[in-house]
């Protein structure tokens, strides 16, 4: 249990109005305070839900995602563990229930902890599931109860394996004076336990990627929907659009989300090419590249227009790194005036996504000479996109730690806020670093 990645602990209790009463509070304080002592108290996050019901436990663990779940109540010879029911009334639960649900949250889950009477039988069944389950192989007293708990969090705070935490969980019992020491047991199931690797090998890989250019996974593309939304009501209005921002900011992946769902979202459909001119040296290769994308012969100029014209489908095609344009040695202006032409009109057999780092005017002001506007400017509606919001940013951080076991600090998150600036590339690696630290990972 040693290193920086915070561990959930979900402890739970119950104890039912028609059964003896427990000191549940006063073990849940207990464990509260043995979890602030280690020198980073940040490494331990501890989620609690009282008077749980039946139905209350799979919705907490699926809000917690714990490491360890720590039951605190009563259990019956049979080995049932006694939650509540609608009107506080004991309700048990049979061993292979609670061992079938475990089995399903096995990917999270590495240690159980059942502190309640007669709980052998219930940790015996888990344990084919969980690498680490303890349980109470007789009755145990509450106060034993609550030794043991202080022995086991104590040992945990210091960083000691969850095996030497049960062992020093006994001796608290022990050192007590009370004579139920050998009560607690422990099941260990070696083939649930990962081999032995690295910290940095165990650890879940940096969520904060890629750290530079687009997002092309669908699963990672964050924050944009309102501006997508946008884009499509653009499109559908029969204009070109053109997204601008500065470096970073999200536009080429921006850009490839709407190539990805235009096939669904333009009216009528329209094949979509996604096309970075950083990946193309010169004019020629455009014409080539743009040819194979679609799917017609090599061609340009006046045949390129007939070929489009004749294509099955009319095509949508996004542009990255426009910019590139605007270097004489590998475009001239007639490239513009050629897309122009093929995009405009409503019925057109191109339409145009844009991406640019400045509005095309200023782009391209060679135009300027003449008096008039950039051809690529007069056909295409101007988008910008704005840096994230507080609000915004925060729900990416979350979203990317969801499926780690990796929390940042309040103070943390502020610092990440306020240094991006809402930049979402800046926020990325700002966040890549956090992440690396806190999983002693390389920076």
């Amino acid at each position: 249990m040693s290193g920086a990645i915070s561990v959930k602990i979900l402890f739970l209790a119950a104890d039912p109005s028609d059964a003896s009463r427990l000191r549940l509070g006063h073990e849940l304080r207990e464990i509260k305070e043995r979890l602030r002592i280690p020198k980073a108290p940040e490494k331990y996050q501890l989620e609690q839900r009282e008077s749980v019901r039946v139905g209350d436990i799979t919705q907490a663990i699926f809000d917690v995602e714990p490491n360890i779940i720590h039951f605190s109540g009563h259990g019956t010879s049979q080995g049932e563990l006694c939650f509540e029911n609608e009107v506080g009334k004991a309700q048990p639960v049979k061993p292979d229930a609670l061992a079938a649900m475990f089995e399903l949250f096995a990917q999270h889950v590495n240690c159980v902890v059942l502190n309640a009477c007669y709980s052998e039988i219930q940790a015996k069944a888990i344990a084919q599931h969980i690498p680490f389950v303890i349980g109470m192989n007789d009755a145990i007293g509450d106060q034993a109860a609550i030794y043991f708990a202080v022995g086991f969090y104590k040992a945990l705070a210091a960083n000691r394996s969850i095996e030497d935490a049960y062992k020093f969980s006994c001796v608290e019992i022990q050192l007590q004076g009370i004579p139920e020491h050998r009560k607690p047991v422990i099941y260990v199931k070696k083939d649930l336990i990962p081999a032995s690797k690295s910290r940095a090998e165990r650890a879940i890989p940096n969520p904060f990627t890629p750290l530079h250019g687009r997002v092309e996974d669908t699963q990672r593309f964050f924050g944009r929907e309102r501006e997508m939304q946008r884009m499509f009501e653009v499109l559908n209005s029969g204009s070109s659009v053109a997204l601008i921002g500065e470096e970073g900011m999200g536009k080429s992946s921006l850009l490839w989300a709407i190539r990805l769902q235009a096939q669904n979202r333009v009216q009528p459909p329209r094949q979509s090419v996604f096309l970075d001119l950083n990946e193309v040296d010169n004019e020629d290769e455009f014409y080539s590249a743009l040819c194979h994308e679609v799917g017609i012969p090599e061609c340009k100029g006046y045949q390129l227009n007939q070929n489009l014209k004749k294509h099955k489908n009319k095509v949508l095609l996004a542009l990255d790194n426009v910019g590139k344009m605007t270097r004489e040695e590998f475009f001239t202006r007639g490239v513009r005036d050629k897309l122009r032409g093929l995009a405009e009109g409503s019925n057109a057999p191109l339409k145009l996504i844009l991406a640019a780092t400045e509005p095309l005017n200023d782009l391209f002001n060679d135009s300027h000479d003449e008096g008039r506007t950039s051809p690529l400017a007069g056909i295409c509606q101007e988008e910008h996109i704005q840096p994230w919001n507080e609000t915004t940013m925060r729900a990416f951080i979350a979203s990317r730690l969801a499926k780690t076991y990796v929390s940042f600090l309040e103070e943390e998150i502020v610092q990440l806020v306020e240094e991006s600036g809402g930049h979402p590339r800046k926020l990325v690696q700002l966040c890549y670093r956090s992440y690396a630290r806190h999983t002693g990972g390389v920076e």
